[in-house]
């Protein structure tokens, strides 16, 4: 799976499953840098292009129409120096830090050949789900933090009719599990769930056979006795369930202290000049971006 939009009473997005729901979200009410997140450095993996249902061609007219694509990787820092700047669709200001970019300018090869395109520093900030968001993918999930971030394209880049503006803000939604142990124990009580539920299937279909060879009475209790497993695995199945939307999923990238990042994200940029708080503000999607920790 990967990760994430929003509708508020204040602004309107145009956005699709690409992106997650921001609805069921609060941030913490503790310093973000509280965060394990906090130092750690990753590569971003940009793949700009047509997504389904995005505004882009409609608002630049052939944008992407051809299908191309363009990849850019970017290696950033998630630091713990507060941010001068606020974003609405990234978090409160108070709970917004800065994001380093400390790698070297990307580089895309266009008909023009090799090229570079540098980015500035952004800023970052985790909001803490309360109910189930819709992933990029278009599942209902629920991860420990959805992580939002944005950087800025000075000079912008363009590989045939794939455009990043010039002074573009790129804004990252993804899912983040920053608290390992949490994670472990989750993992522990899932495992614990799928004994149990092969164990009941197994019990149910001995049962079964056992029952044919009994009188009326005795197939009345078997009766009652499948019934009442039948609850049983009914609440397992919806705890396997739950756990299944929290748990990071296969793919997740793993830093060196345990923090892991969704394997897929959306790249938004906004739409136009309407400040986020007026109604008839927007974002458009650009693409997706996947994550590399580069101290694994």
């Amino acid at each position: 799976v990967g990760y994430f939009s929003i509708l508020t009473n204040k602004m309107k997005h145009i956005f699709t499953k690409a992106l997650l729901l921001f609805a069921n979200i609060h941030t913490a009410s503790s310093l973000q840098t509280t965060s394990l997140l906090t130092n750690t450095q990753w590569k971003l993996n940009l793949d700009v292009g047509l997504q389904p249902g995005t505004w882009m061609p409609k608002r630049f007219p052939g944008w992407a129409e051809s299908g191309a694509r363009l990849g850019l990787d970017i290696e950033v820092q998630f630091t713990s120096k507060p941010s001068s700047q606020r974003e609405t669709l990234v978090g409160p200001k108070e709970q917004t830090f800065e994001l380093d970019v400390i790698g070297d300018s990307s580089v895309f090869v266009s008909e023009k050949g090799q090229e570079t395109v540098d980015f500035t520093t952004g800023g970052w900030c985790i909001q803490r789900p309360t109910g189930d968001i819709r992933n990029a993918a278009g599942s209902l999930v629920k991860p420990e933090g959805l992580l939002r971030f944005w950087l800025d394209c000075p000079n912008g880049a363009k590989r045939r009719d794939v455009e990043i503006f010039p002074n573009t803000r790129i804004f990252f939604t993804t899912g983040v599990w920053d608290d390992p142990s949490l994670v472990e124990e989750q993992q522990q009580q899932y495992t614990e769930i799928l004994k149990q539920m092969e164990t009941m299937a197994d019990n149910t279909r001995d049962l079964r056979r056992e029952s044919e060879d009994k009188n009326v009475f005795q197939n009345l209790f078997s009766f009652r006795k499948l019934v009442q497993d039948s609850k049983e695995y009914d609440d397992l199945y919806a705890k396997k369930e739950r756990y299944e939307k929290e748990m990071p999923p296969i793919g997740a990238s793993l830093s060196s202290n345990g923090v892991k990042i969704a394997p897929t994200g959306s790249l938004v940029i906004k739409g136009n000049s309407v400040p986020d708080w007026l109604p008839g503000s927007e974002y458009l999607i650009l693409g997706t971006f996947s994550t590399t920790a580069l101290d694994p």
